[in-house]
Formats: structure tokens, sequence, C-alpha cells
């Protein structure tokens, strides 16, 4: 169908348009997580291991989880509050 022409100027959509087409890779998703430890209360920060936020815990259950995790930072090491967190495959 070619509608949209990427070389022409401004039009309604446009930025939608652009992130949909050059945006392909998922950064961010909700993961099942190990707890080990005593269980955080759920939107306790998520810190990597080099200690910047990797997401958000949001409920803990049986010593398991689910996460809102940035997909570059998750990874062995993570920890939300004093409970170590990883994730499972």
């Amino acid at each position: 169908l070619h509608g949209v022409d990427f070389r022409k100027g401004c039009y309604v959509g446009q930025e939608v348009t652009a992130r949909m087409r050059h945006k392909t890779e998922l950064r961010k998703g909700l993961m099942r997580v190990r707890v080990e430890g005593a269980p955080p209360p759920p939107g306790t920060e998520i810190a990597a291991p080099d200690g910047k936020p990797a997401g958000t815990l949001f409920t803990v259950a049986g010593g398991e989880g689910l996460a809102h995790l940035r997909f570059d930072r998750m990874g062995d090491g993570m920890r939300a509050g004093g409970a170590a967190i990883s994730p499972i495959a």
C-alpha cells in the first residue's frame, strides 16, 4: 500500500507511526521472579547489581513474584528491600 512516506514532511500521527516502525525491540516487561529472604511490600523498587533501578516488584507469594523489569538491567544480583531477586525463565 505504501500509505506512509517517511521522506515527506510533517503529517498527522507522524510520531506514533515512526515509533512503530523504529522500535521493534521490547525494553521492559512483566516477569516471574524468585524472591529469597523477607518479601518486601508491593511497589518496592528493584535495584540491579550496579545499583541502578531495574524495575518494580508487584506481588510476592510463596517465594515467587511478579515484577516489571527492564530487560537490559535484569540478571542475578538484583535486590528489592533486603531480598534477593532473580528472574525465573
